[in-house]
């Protein structure tokens, strides 16, 4: 049995899936096939800023459930919009690794910790340079690797087909089918783990 925890932001929160996300989907699975629970820590909108400020409570719910078990998917808050409506919000590149290694760091001292890449957006309409998000997504999956955390990289596994049938019209969340592959990646790691 384990206790699933997600972390993260819109995605994790499962924005856009009428069927609760890939938690509330990993969840069902866990439970119909006695293997556990999945509880959802994830706020849309969050930046790694936010999430470090909600870190220890988390962490203080892990430590009283059996096998522990951490999803951190952090979305694309943290990275400068051309047009920003936001700036004040947005975490430069080099503190956004340094948080991402205090939630890896934090959460693994709990329990199990799986990293979930971010994810292709349509940069022009989110107003974002694609340069720059893919540098955050990179630098993410290297500070993972490092801190020894297993890797789903869902940003490499969505070709552009896959970006037209996953992501939601808004060009930034999935759609029910994105949350599905998630929690479909997500069972198959835990198969072979």
């Amino acid at each position: 049995m384990i206790t699933a925890y997600s972390f993260g932001a819109s995605t994790a929160a499962g924005s856009k899936d009428d069927e609760g996300g890939f938690v509330a989907r990993l969840d069902r699975f866990l439970r119909d096939t006695d293997a556990g629970i999945a509880i959802n820590h994830g706020i849309g909108g969050d930046t790694t800023d936010m999430m470090i400020e909600r870190l220890p409570s988390v962490i203080e719910d892990m430590k009283s459930k059996t096998n522990p078990f951490v999803l951190v998917t952090l979305g694309i808050n943290d990275v400068p919009r051309i047009v920003d409506e936001k700036p004040e919000i947005r975490v430069p590149l080099e503190r956004h690794t340094e948080s991402l290694k205090k939630i890896l760091t934090g959460t693994a001292e709990i329990g199990d910790v799986l990293y979930l890449t971010q994810y292709p957006v349509d940069y022009a309409a989110r107003s974002l340079d694609s340069q720059l998000t893919n540098d955050y997504v990179k630098l993410g999956e290297e500070t993972a690797r490092a801190a020894g955390v297993n890797v789903i990289d869902i940003f490499g596994m969505i070709t552009s087909e896959r970006f037209d049938e996953f992501i939601f019209e808004d060009g930034l969340h999935f759609n029910n089918r994105g949350h599905l592959f998630i929690c479909n990646q997500i069972i198959e790691y835990l198969k072979y783990d």
